[in-house]
């Protein structure tokens, strides 16, 4: 009975929405009835960051299966960062990294930026390398000296490690050099390689590796006509949608809790793709809510969008479904968003989050 619900479900909201089957859609419901609020996973980025050529569809596929794979494990380590900022300090650390930086702590986010994070007398490499595994997110600063300096190749090798055992997110900035350059290792990237392939031979391929794959993500080009100020506000923008909304210790301290959440995930089985929806239900007090939110803080950062959807029945009684397709849109677009008629919010939903991966949770739907 429960699988045929579960079917029916997926139908329904396929059919609704207009979606691919092999979407990945991931949604805690609290309750019986789904309309058909959507969580989409399609490979790859939204277009409007992707700025130069792609990885191959099946590059992207190994490395996005590996990270959500991870994803999971990741949350149970210690997380004293959500951002460490990897750069050329002579190129970029009085000029763009300067103003990333400040934007990122006015927005409340906890950025890791070694000269104002280490603390005095401690040693730069050992820290440095910790705190890339102690932080959530990597935004590497590719600039023109970049791969002159083995310090931040090395930097760089081991954000890369992490995207694999850690399910680390990074985000690439390509200050002022081609994404080619990087990938490749051409022009000044070149140059500075044929130096290094005389000193330090031993790390070369690794580094080869490293540039190779990060030079592949999604990520910002900023030249000469770019507006800094703009481009810095979409980072942080972006930066922020991927952090979770709520602390990862939320009710952990409730018996039972932790052995209810870790078999939830398992049955997300995020890495496999496809269509995925997860209903919760049982008697009123009987924690799905608590169950839903405790996960949703553990895996929403794995996310390019996720929100938190509450009192689903009782909004849509008192207000109508196109009012709650409007507010579903505002929170996982982060924007005011106008839905004049259902049909028009489904072909909206469709459109607008067809290249994302979102996560949904709806509570209280019956």
């Amino acid at each position: 009975m429960a699988v045929e619900f579960m079917e029916s479900l997926r139908e329904n909201t396929s059919a609704k929405t207009g979606l691919s089957p092999n979407t990945l859609f991931t949604l805690f419901a609290t309750g019986v009835t789904v309309y058909y609020m959507v969580s989409v996973f399609f490979r790859g980025s939204s277009d409007r960051h992707q700025q130069h050529t792609p990885m191959s569809s099946e590059e992207e596929e190994d490395v996005q299966s590996r990270s959500m794979a991870s994803s999971s494990s990741s949350s149970s380590h210690s997380l004293k960062h959500e951002v460490f900022l990897s750069f050329r300090g002579e190129d970029v650390r009085k000029n763009f990294v300067d103003h990333l930086y400040k934007d990122l702590v006015q927005q409340g986010i906890q950025t890791y930026k070694d000269d104002q994070t280490l603390a005095r007398g401690e040693s730069i490499r050992p820290a440095l390398l910790k705190a890339i595994q102690e932080s959530r997110i990597a935004v590497i600063v590719f600039s023109e000296n970049y791969a002159d300096s083995s310090w931040c190749l090395d930097e760089l090798a081991h954000i890369m490690e992490c995207v694999d055992t850690r399910g680390q997110i990074v985000i690439p900035i390509f200050y002022h050099v081609d994404p080619s350059d990087v990938r490749k290792q051409n022009g000044k990237y070149g140059k500075a390689f044929s130096k290094h392939e005389r000193k330090n031979k031993q790390k070369v391929e690794s580094w080869r590796k490293a540039l190779e794959k990060a030079g592949n993500l999604s990520g910002w080009v900023i030249d000469e006509n770019s507006h800094e100020a703009k481009c810095i506000k979409e980072i942080v923008g972006t930066i922020s949608s991927r952090l979770p909304t709520l602390t990862t210790n939320v009710n952990k301290d409730l018996i039972g809790i932790e052995t209810r959440l870790q078999d939830l995930k398992s049955k997300l089985k995020m890495e496999s793709g496809g269509v995925r929806i997860i209903g919760i239900w049982g008697v009123g007090g009987g924690g799905k809510t608590t169950l839903a939110s405790a996960a949703y803080a553990e895996i929403s950062h794995s996310f390019e969008a996720h929100c938190l959807l509450e009192n689903i029945r009782e909004e849509s009684s008192k207000h109508g479904l196109t009012k709650l397709q409007e507010k579903f849109l505002s929170l996982i677009l982060k924007a005011d968003v106008k839905v004049r008629s259902e049909i028009e919010g489904r072909s909206m939903i469709e459109r607008r989050l067809r290249n994302k991966s979102v996560l949904v949770i709806a509570c209280l739907l019956w």
